[in-house]
Formats: structure tokens, sequence, C-alpha cells
């Protein structure tokens, strides 16, 4: 049921004057800023952008399969009043264009023309010619060509050129001008940046400087001749001989960030390949649908194991994750601002509610049932929120389950990567207005700050607290729930520290929370953290340990053997000794006044264990679960497609999704008290993943997970043979 509010008849100035008042007093939530600068969007398609001389061939030939190869539909876009020479057509065809045409013209008149645009919606991919930026964009700036251009790239298509037209694919133009640029309008097809070719060879760094010191909102993309930028989605990856430098200026703060992104020197890391380059769909002529998906287009089945006949080779190249324009440009708007994190943040303190933060790798046993009491009982309306870089997520995760199978009687799910829902579609945020209990998914934990930060779901998250809910996450959900977001990079999450993804929901003020702790090795991540930023109080959670917060106080909730850490630079760091203060099951740690507190609860928890124990003995006379046996494990939710792991009794295993599948050789295996622990190791690539579930009866609840390919799941599954 919708509810809506009376309209207020204002009978009189002083009744105005109260309600103004009255809106000028409010407080609004930690970290929640409705006046922040919106962050650029996340492109559906790609931009080519060379930086002049000769690309080379390979260039060329990635542009060619960027946009279909044999399918494609090439339009060459010139600013001329000739065609351009036919040794670029030329050249498109011998590498496997299947169409190419031209369009061309110096009339502003004429591209207004819709019988001019026409090509271009049929298009997959548009190259753009003109002598300069300047004419390019007095031609076709700001008409229907800059729209059908902006249309391709929202289906998923491409738009490419090389040398100084390029310079007109932004908004803020360079068109000449040295030590200090000339600026006009571009077209705006890439978003929060100034671009600018040949950069080292026409040394053109000191005028890139001046235009972004004096618009410090803007990410200056310098490009290097025989070089071409790949802008897929938002990440850059880089072809050719030379980089791309990633300019962002500096403040009173923070000094001038010029990062040099190139294959050879950024992180081996980041430098694994984007997941099945998906091809744009090429639209009719004159009816405005579109049509068939290019080849490649649609992910191609393999054969074997049960998935169909192969549809077609998977293509030769994908682009890489070198470097990320949301994230620097996010970097340049948070230097406009106020220097974060504050010098004097807010201590950590809740005014009403609950906070429950996990450290990933599965939760303390009875955890669920505990959210669900805090948030109010089993008819408190529960609401996931998934972690996920997926735009859509089609099937309900399996979370929600798990809280009905413990009594939950009213749960809902949300998840968008759309922020213009995140702000207004009241369908979408129904469910957080009348939430008791909010959980946050595992992930990578800007995924969620893209989604949710400064909107109006933001907002409405912290209202359940407000209203004494109750707000809890695991790993990425942990980390999301402090001020300061530790691990933040969207590249990879070895960096404790990112510019651009450094501010989390800010639940939890004046801190900073990292997770999977000691489990991979994070600790010294943390100690460079807070000498970084001493000002904040640093909470590494243990897999399976969590803290449950209350006011200024957390108390530790976690498995047996798991432990949790806190950073305080407030208080000396001695030689020699521990840089943190650990803190084990049922303590409690003041985080305001940053001091231990007796904990009350251990003679109580000793009782509860004991109990379980008895009663799981009862229930199992005939002793724990078998590990023995062939198990068959699936992807708990449909985030990135079905994932199957098997394990088979030989010590094999075997993991596979629609775009990866290796074998694995299963290594110091455990099974004690229930929980079944071992390593995989991954012959052909030399990395390991960690494995850890819990088996009750045939049924294993699993999570797997790995440091070198950045990802984690959590699957369950049964006992398919042996016993």
């Amino acid at each position: 049921m919708q509810l809506t509010s009376p309209s207020l008849s204002l009978r009189s100035a002083s009744l105005v004057l109260g309600i103004v008042t009255w809106a000028s007093s409010v407080v609004l939530p930690a970290q929640y800023d409705p006046t922040a600068p919106e962050p650029i969007p996340r492109l559906k398609g790609t931009l080519f952008v060379g930086g002049g001389g000769d690309l080379p061939e390979e260039s060329m030939q990635r542009f060619v399969e960027m946009a279909g190869k044999d399918k494609a539909i090439i339009v060459v876009l010139a600013a001329s009043d000739d065609p351009p020479g036919d040794e670029l057509l030329q050249s498109f065809a011998q590498l496997g264009a299947g169409r190419v045409e031209v369009m061309h013209s110096l009339s502003r008149a004429a591209a207004q023309l819709d019988s001019f645009v026409q090509p271009i919606k049929a298009a997959t991919a548009v190259w753009i010619q003109a002598a300069s930026a300047a004419l390019f964009a007095e031609v076709y700036q700001g008409g229907l060509v800059e729209a059908e251009l902006r249309a391709l790239i929202a289906r998923g298509g491409l738009v490419g050129g090389n040398g100084e037209v390029c310079k007109a694919l932004s908004k803020v133009m360079i068109t000449g001008g040295l030590p200090q640029a000339s600026l006009a309008t571009g077209l705006d097809l890439i978003p929060g940046a100034v671009i600018d070719v040949d950069f080292t060879g026409m040394n053109r760094r000191k005028r890139m400087l001046g235009v972004i010191a004096a618009q410090a909102n803007l990410v200056g993309l310098g490009i290097d001749r025989d070089t071409s930028m790949v802008l897929h989605h938002r990440f850059i990856d880089v072809l050719g001989t030379g980089s791309v430098y990633a300019c962002v200026a500096a403040t009173e703060q923070l000094p001038l960030r010029v990062e040099q992104i190139n294959r050879e020197i950024s992180p081996y890391s980041q430098r694994n390949p984007l997941p099945r380059f998906p091809q744009p769909q090429a639209r009719q002529r004159g009816n405005g649908q579109r049509g068939a998906r290019g080849a490649g287009g649609a992910r191609g089945q393999r054969a074997g194991r049960g998935r169909g006949q192969q549809n077609s080779a998977p293509p030769a190249w994908r682009p890489r994750r070198l470097g990320d324009l949301m994230m620097l440009s996010r970097a340049a708007s948070a230097r406009t601002r106020a220097p974060f994190p504050a010098e004097k943040p807010p201590a950590p303190y809740l005014e009403r509610g609950t906070l429950i933060i996990v450290g990933g790798g599965g939760s303390p046993p009875g955890m669920t049932e505990r959210f669900i009491e805090l948030a109010g009982g089993p008819e408190a309306l529960l609401v996931y929120v998934p972690c996920s870089e997926e735009e859509a997520i089609n099937t309900e995760p399996r979370i929600l389950a798990g809280w009905r199978k413990a009594g939950a009687k009213n749960v809902a799910w949300i998840h968008t990567k759309d922020r213009n829902k995140s702000n207004g579609d009241e369908e979408f945020l129904a469910p957080l207005r009348k939430a008791r209990g909010i959980w946050f998914g595992g992930g990578r934990q800007w995924n969620l700050v893209d989604s949710y930060q400064h909107t109006t779901a933001h907002k409405l998250m912290h209202d359940v607290l407000a209203r004494g809910g109750v707000i809890g996450g695991s790993s990425a959900g942990a980390s999301i729930q402090g001020s300061y977001m530790a691990r933040g990079n969207s590249l990879g999450n070895a960096d404790p520290m990112a510019e651009g993804y450094h501010q989390g929901l800010g639940f939890l003020t004046g801190v900073a929370i990292d997770q999977h702790f000691t489990q991979r090795g994070r600790l010294l991540d943390m100690t460079a953290l807070a000498n970084n930023h001493p000002q904040l109080l640093g909470i590494g959670l243990d897999e399976a340990a969590s803290i449950i917060v209350q006011g200024s106080v957390a108390e530790v909730f976690t498995r047996e053997g798991r432990n949790v850490h806190f950073y305080d630079r407030s208080k000396p760091v001695l030689p020699g000794e521990p840089d943190y203060l650990q803190l084990v099951n049922g303590q409690r740690y003041d985080m305001k006044a940053r001091v231990l507190v007796e904990s009350v609860a251990e003679l109580a928890a000793a009782e509860a264990e004991a109990e379980a124990a008895a009663a799981k003995k009862a229930a199992s006379p005939a002793g724990e679960a078998s590990p023995v046996g062939t198990w068959e494990l699936r992807a708990v939710s449909g985030e990135g497609g079905a994932s199957i792991l098997k394990i088979a009794s030989d010590m094999t295993a075997s993991y596979e999704n629609s775009q990866f599948e290796a074998d694995f050789k299963v290594v110091n295996l455990k099974f004690e008290k229930g929980l079944l622990t071992f390593g995989i190791e991954v012959a052909d690539f030399g990395a390991t993943l960690g494995f850890e579930g819990s088996i009750e009866g045939d049924r294993l609840s699993a999570w797997i997970w790995s440091e070198e390919f950045e990802f984690e799941r959590e699957m369950s599954g049964k006992r398919v043979a042996g016993k």
C-alpha cells in the first residue's frame, strides 16, 4: 500500500516561516549529501581514441573486431567537402569489416537533416575524421549527429578516430594554444574528461595541467602518438607503443596526480582480460528497430559438460582494465570539496539502531537468527542489497531462503545500477521505506557506492537505523558501512586506500573497516591506512568474525578461532609490539573511548555453547557428517551466470561458469566439527583458491574465493555420490 500525504493549506505567513525554520534545522545523516556532485555515468558502449600518427595495424584490427568484424557496419563520418580517401576504407575492408559507408559534410544545416543521420542509426561503429577538432565540432556538435552518436554508444556501439579530431569527443575541447590552451565546446561523448593527443611528443603536459587547474573536476587524458585508448564502459585499455596519462589537479592537501597507463607498467592484476567483449547491436534503416546481434554478441556455447554445441569461437582479443575513468573522475570531484576524512571526524557512535559487520568467509553460528531478532522479530521486513557489477540480477538471491528458513516472514531484495531509480523510483524505494533490517552482500564494495551513495536510497538506509532497525553486511557489505571505505579500488582489491572510492556509506563514523583480515594477510595494509589517516579507528575483521555495534560499543561475535583487530593511533605504537588490539569472541570494545570493556556475557556464552554442543550431539548420535563422496555446488545468486563447483572423492575439483573453467587439485583438506576447509591449486595459473564450507548431512554450504582472480562466491549443493 502506498501512503500519500495530505496537501497543506498555508493560511498565514507565520506558518510558512515555521516550516522553513524547521527544515533548516534538520540534521542530515553522516555522509549522506544530496548536494554532492552527480558522478559521471558508466558508458554502455566503447570509445576508441587514437593519439595521432600511424596507429599499428593491431590497433585497427581491434577496432574492426569491436565493431563486429564480418557483421560490422562501419560509418566513416568526416567534416569535409570531399569524401575520405580510399586508403582508410580499403584498410577496414582488408581487416574483415562487413560493410563500410561514408558520410561527409561541411554544412551544419545539411547535418541536421534526418536523412543525413540515417546511416548512423544502422551502424555498429563510427570512425570520425576532420582536419581539426574545432572543425568537426562546428559541423556536428549539438545537433542530430551528436544525438545519434550518443544513441550508438547507448546501444553498446563504438565511436573512434585518430589524432586531433579526437579532442572533440570531450565536452571541454582543446582547440589549440601552447602553453595555454584555447578551449571550445565539444560533443561530450566522453564524460568528465578533457582530451589531448600526441601528448609527450608535442610536450602538451603543461597545457593539460593548466586546463585541469582551472576546471579541477575534470580528468585530463593525454594520449601518446602511435597509441590508442580504448574506453570500454568505464575501464581504460591502451594499445600501441606509448601511454595514456591520466591527470588529476593538485589541491592544498594533495599533490598533482599523473598516472601513466600502459600494458607494461600497470599492475599485472589489471592486465587480465575483461569478460568476453559484447558486440554492438545494429539498427535497421528506416524503422528504428534493432537488428540481430553481431557475431560473437551472444556468448558461444561450448561442447561437453552438458553445455551444448559451440556456436562461435571466442574473440581473439579482450580489453583490459588498466585504468578506470569513473574512479579518476570521482577522485577529481572529491578534490573540489572539503578534505576527506576530516581532521577530526565524528567519533564512532550510533544514536539508535544496530550494525552487524561481518568479515566475509561465512558467518558465526546464529548470526541469521540474531539479525532477525535485532530487526524486530519474524514479522519485520528484511531487505537484501546485493553487491554486483551486473546491470540486472534475474533470480532471487538464495539468502532470502535462508532468512525464511530461520523464521523471517517478510523479506525482499533490491538491485540497480541506475542512480535515477535510487533517487526517485518509488516502486524501487518502497521496501527501504518500510524496512527494519538491511543486509549488504559481498563482492566489490565500489559497486554499492556507484548505485546508492548520496541518493534517496542512501538516506532511507540511514532511516532504518534512525527508527531502531539493523543494518548488516559481510565482506564488501562490511567495508561499505564505515565512513572511510577500505579496499575500494575498482581495478583490484590489493590496495587498502583508493582515492575516488575512499568514502563508504558512513553508517559508522570515524572508522575504516577491512575484512578477510588475517586469512588474506591484510594486517600491514591496515597499518598503512592507520598511519596515513591516524584520526580514524581501523577495524580488521577475520573471516566468520563480526562486531555488533550499539551506541559506541562493538561486541565481538565470531566463530571459534577468529578475531577482530582494532588499530588506534591515538595511543603510541611500541617497538616490537603489535600495533593493534586483538579481541576474541564475547569481548566488547568502546570505539568512542577506545578502551576494552570487560565482557559480562562470558559465562552466559560458555553456557550457551555447552547447551548447543549437547543439542548437536543429541541430534546426531551417530557422530558428525562425513565429507567423503562427490559433491556438486552451484552459486547461491544469479550474479555472473551459472557457476558450478564439483569436488570429487579422488581429491580433484573442477569449476566452471559461462566465461571460465578449470580443473584443480585439492590440497590441505581438513574436516573438523562439521567445518570442511581446503585449498584448490589451479595448475595452469599457479594460483590458489580458498574453500570453506559446513556440512549438514548431505548438504554443503560454502564460500569459494580467490585473491588472484579477484572473486568470491557463496555456493551451496549436495552430495551426488558416496557417503
